[in-house]
C-alpha cells in the first residue's frame, strides 16, 4: 500500500476519516487517531465525517478463507486454486474500496491455499512415481 501524496513511499496508516493510506509524515494525531490533513480539520471540531465508522467485511475474502481451509481436508486440487483467485480478487476490491475490511483474511487464505495446493501436487505427483 502506497502514501495517497508520496508514490513509492510505503503507507503507514490509514486517515481515521477518509481511510486512505499515508505515510507517516503525511498523518497527524488528533484525539487519539491519525488524519490526513484535509480530514484534521473536521476532527478538531465536533463533527466528525459519518463514513468514518462505516466498514464492511469484504465477502471474496471470507469465501477464499472458506475454501482454503476446506480444500486442507477435501479436494484441495479443486478449492484451493478457486481460494487462490478468490483471495487475490480480494486483495483487489480492498485496494480499491478503504471501508471493506478483511485483507489480512485475504493474505491468510492465499498463503494457506498455496501451501495446501503445492502438497496435493507433491503427493500425487509422489503416487504417481511410486
Amino acid at each position: 500500500m502506497e502514501c495517497r501524496n508520496h508514490s513509492g513511499t510505503a503507507a503507514a496508516e490509514r486517515c481515521a476519516a477518509c481511510m486512505e493510506p499515508f505515510c507517516a509524515n503525511c498523518l497527524v494525531f488528533v484525539k487519539g487517531r491519525h488524519y490526513c490533513a484535509s480530514c484534521k480539520v473536521v476532527a478538531v471540531g465536533d463533527n466528525m465525517p459519518i463514513f468514518e465508522s462505516i466498514s464492511e467485511a469484504c465477502d471474496e475474502a471470507n469465501e477464499a478463507l472458506k475454501f482454503a481451509l476446506i480444500g486442507i481436508f477435501c479436494v484441495g486440487f479443486v478449492l484451493e486454486p478457486l481460494a487462490i483467485k478468490k483471495a487475490l480478487d480480494a486483495k483487489k476490491i480492498i485496494a480499491a474500496n478503504p471501508t471493506l475490511t478483511g485483507e489480512g483474511r485475504a493474505n491468510a487464505a492465499l498463503i494457506i491455499a498455496s501451501v495446501v495446493f503445492l502438497l496435493w501436487i507433491v503427493g500425487i505427483f509422489g503416487k504417481v512415481m511410486s
